[in-house]
């Protein structure tokens, strides 16, 4: 059974009218004309008028005419059109030009363009009548016939370029708002791609840390309880972040420390982790994660063997951030350099974080071991 959603609306007297949607139409009406935009239309129009009306008075300077009326000529003409410009605004809004079938267009237009003449050249004929006698004067429109002609003319390109320029606004306000609504939507898929890929950083770095966890547990069960232990608090942090695509320095440094002491509880005093860092970089923002697989990366296969020692050096040089992983292991291999999960999951980041503003690279240390450099802009 459908649930009806409609509440009861108190109505008038007369009971035809909802006393509560009565008000609300009058304020649209009212609100459509005292837009921030119709002072400065009617400004315009003003300004437009008096020039106009300057322009037939040096016209007419042999002629005993009296100063004012060439104003009240223009000035009523602009006035009344700017009045109509609503009508010729809706009219394009509901015959666009850009629709099918376009005779049906047309004529709609043509039509529209007559009546639009006819109400401007009464409209302005009345105004001027009514100034003429408050001056103590009678205007004159001649014949009817004629004058509606010649009126009808300058009204049909009147309405013509209203016409365009009010196509030509909303096409341009309908593009910029489709590239506004590509660009929002850019930047949520790239929102997303980031999202998902900070993501899958949690699982890869999960199964790794139990399969070290596994394994000490055959060697000594007192440190693979540490090493739960401490994959419990790592767990914690992560979740404390998960929706976070930037963090703190010193959140992310925390939870490294974190990771470095349970992998030195995987291989109790055979590594050697240091961890170097300027000061007054606590505040800034880096990618979440970004350093831990790059770790993890040179425990698993730098320091396979489980044994040897693990810098990480964080240094800032103007805008940019550089962190720097080095170990004295078994250095790059001889082949190309395999990226797994870890490692592709660090570049693409950095690509759509950074888009060509980062640097990731991998170089021998000497004597022995691997560098692995990671640059990208400073974020606050």
């Amino acid at each position: 059974m459908q649930e009806s959603l409609t509440a009861p609306v108190s109505r008038s007297a007369a009971g035809d009218e909802p006393l509560e949607q009565a008000p609300r139409r009058r304020d649209t009406r009212v609100s459509r004309w005292l837009r921030p935009g119709w002072p400065l239309f009617t400004a315009l129009a003003i300004l437009l008028g008096v020039y106009w009306g300057l322009n037939q008075l040096i016209g007419l300077r042999s002629a005993p005419i009296a100063a004012w009326k060439p104003f009240v000529w223009e000035l009523s003409s602009v006035l009344v059109i700017l009045a109509l410009s609503p009508f010729i605004v809706r009219m394009e809004r509901r015959f666009r030009l850009d629709a099918r079938p376009l005779r049906r267009i047309v004529l709609a237009h043509a039509a529209a363009a007559i009546v639009f003449s006819a109400v401007h050249t009464t409209s302005m004929v009345i105004l001027r009548k009514i100034v003429y006698a408050l001056a103590g004067d009678s205007y004159d429109f001649g014949n009817v016939f004629v004058g509606w002609f010649y009126e009808l003319q300058k009204d049909v390109i009147t309405y013509l370029t209203i016409l365009l320029i009010v196509f030509a606004v909303r096409e341009f306000k309908e593009r910029r708002s489709g590239e506004l609504r590509a660009a929002q939507l850019a930047a949520e898929l790239s929102d997303a791609r980031l999202r998902h890929l900070t993501a899958q950083v949690d699982p890869h770095f999960l199964f790794n840390a139990l399969n070290a966890i596994s394994n000490r547990m055959r060697e000594d069960v007192d440190a693979a309880d540490r090493m739960i232990s401490q994959l419990g608090d790592l767990l914690r942090a992560a979740y404390a972040t998960d929706q976070q695509l930037l963090v703190p320095l010193h959140s992310e440094l925390e939870w490294l420390r974190g990771y470095a002491a349970m992998m030195a509880e995987r291989f109790r005093g055979q590594l050697s982790f240091e961890l170097q860092v300027d000061p007054g970089l606590d505040a800034v923002k880096v990618p979440r994660l970004l350093l831990q697989p790059l770790v993890e990366n040179a425990f698993r296969h730098g320091l396979a063997e489980g044994r040897g020692c693990l810098w990480v050096d964080v240094r800032r040089t103007g805008e940019r951030l550089s962190c720097t992983i080095s170990d004295d292991g078994v250095g790059l291999p001889d082949a190309p350099l395999g990226r797994g999960t870890g490692l592709s999951n660090v570049s693409r980041r950095l690509q759509l974080l950074f888009p060509h503003d980062h640097e990731l690279t991998f170089a021998d240390r000497e004597p022995r071991g691997t560098v692995v450099t990671v640059t990208f802009p400073v974020s606050k």
